[in-house]
C-alpha cells in the first residue's frame, strides 16, 4: 500500500471534519474518527515540512 499524497490526507481530513462537525456520530466513532484525523494533520504536516525543505535546498538557503 503507498502512502497518501498531500491532497488525499486534506481530502480525507476534510471529511472527517465535517463528519465530527455534523455532530451524529456515536462517542466511539467520534473518537476514532478524531483519531484518525490526528494522524492525517501529522501526515499532512510532515508533507509540507518535506515540501519546505525541498524548497530551501533548491532557493541555496
Amino acid at each position: 500500500m503507498t502512502e497518501k499524497t498531500f491532497e488525499e490526507a486534506m481530502e480525507e481530513l476534510e471529511s472527517k471534519v465535517e463528519s465530527l462537525s455534523a455532530g451524529h456520530l456515536p462517542l466511539a466513532d467520534a473518537l476514532r474518527t478524531y483519531e484518525e484525523g490526528v494522524a492525517l494533520v501529522r501526515l499532512c504536516t510532515a508533507r509540507l515540512e518535506e515540501a519546505e525543505l525541498r524548497v530551501s535546498r533548491l532557493s541555496g538557503d
